[in-house]
């Protein structure tokens, strides 16, 4: 009897942990130099987390997911961060196999300490799955190092590889010394902190989730007159004034310092009830820093007070865009709300050329 509850206690610890290592999806990176990385997700976009070198001056990248469906994708560079870490958007299939939110990994130290065996987890051009075998012959606060357990080397291409123990990930391979065929890991914990701040908002250290829905086409661009009723922060200058949104030129800009809180602007159509598929903004803008970053989107029917709003749209908007679009399924509304919860960086200011509503 007790060794079947010994059993049933450890088959039950192992869930997460398997569970934990197939949600993950690894991917085959092709930038000119033969790669790996994982996908990680955020609201409606798929990211890769990749080290530098293996994009270089590249910008975009083939990818092939690991999975049953082995979809292939492009991703685009967006951010480098320390310790040869990558961001880049990814597109195409791959994206709906897009399953890991940042928030899902859990510390490793416990786990390290009396690991010696690990795993190198690498996806093949074909999107077949390869792992070797390794041992753990080192652990420090960044790095960790490995050497092949086996006849299995390991080699430049499987940089970016997934590192596990007893299937949780513990890092990602970096690089390897062709002298000793070790290799030299960053810890997934470290990798976690150094990426944070781009999945995380600007503006707040944290937020309610916002309600995701999947953009659709829309039949008619035709603009629909608005004014802004109400706004959350007053401009920076009267060379930002909110009037700027809807003046049909890209040159001026509506610009405020977040000063740390969301940023909000109220808009209304005369008390008109209008049938609206979507927002284009517009940001012709140098300081990419400053271009907004995660948009929510409410409506009300109601021409006064503050109940009766539903979100219909979330999304984030990628600074290398001049333009967005925010379109989702035909709504009746007499105000809209716009959220801005963040943007990409910048302290000073928030700022937008235009705003059109269709």
């Amino acid at each position: 009897m007790k060794k079947t509850k010994c059993i049933i206690i450890l088959a039950a610890l192992s869930l997460p942990l398997t569970s934990y290592s197939a949600s993950l999806t690894q991917v085959h990176v092709d930038a000119g130099e033969v790669g790996q990385g994982f996908l990680l997700k955020r609201l409606n976009n798929c990211y890769l987390v990749t080290p530098e070198h293996v994009l270089g001056d590249e910008f975009f990248a083939n990818v092939i997911t690991g999975t049953s469906k082995r979809a292939l994708g492009e991703a685009e560079k967006l951010q480098v961060f320390g310790y040869d870490l990558s961001i880049s958007l990814v597109t195409g299939a791959a994206q709906k196999e897009c399953n890991t939110p940042i928030n899902s990994f859990q510390p490793i130290d416990d786990l390290l300490k009396n690991a010696t065996s690990a795993s190198v987890s690498s996806i093949n051009a074909d999107g077949s799955k390869s792992l070797t075998p390794v041992s753990l012959i080192d652990a420090g606060l960044i790095y960790l190092r490995i050497k092949p357990a086996s006849d299995m080397p390991l080699y430049k291409g499987q940089s970016g590889s997934v590192v596990f123990h007893r299937n949780t990930p513990i890092g990602i391979l970096q690089s390897v010394d062709s002298n000793t065929g070790e290799g030299i890991v960053i810890r997934i914990d470290r990798t976690i902190e150094t990426i944070r701040p781009f999945f995380s908002s600007t503006f707040t250290t944290s937020s309610a989730p916002l309600k995701q829905q999947a953009p659709t086409s829309t039949s008619s661009n035709q603009t629909i007159n608005y004014s802004v009723t109400e706004w959350s922060h007053a401009p920076i200058d009267s060379s930002n004034r909110v009037a700027h949104l809807f003046d049909k030129k890209t040159e001026t800009t509506w610009s405020v310092k977040p000063s740390g809180k969301i940023i909000s602007l109220l808009l209304g159509f005369d008390n008109e009830m209008k049938v609206i598929t979507g927002l284009k903004f517009s940001a012709l803008l140098n300081d990419k820093s400053s271009m907004p970053k995660d948009i929510q989107i409410l409506s009300t029917r109601r021409a006064k007070g503050s109940r009766g709003w539903t979100t219909i749209y979330s999304g984030t908007w990628i600074n290398n865009q001049a333009q967005f679009n925010a379109v989702f399924a035909p709504v009746k509304a007499k105000r809209l709300k716009v959220i801005f919860n963040s943007n990409w960086g910048s302290a000073d200011n928030l700022t937008v050329s235009e705003l059109s509503v269709f």
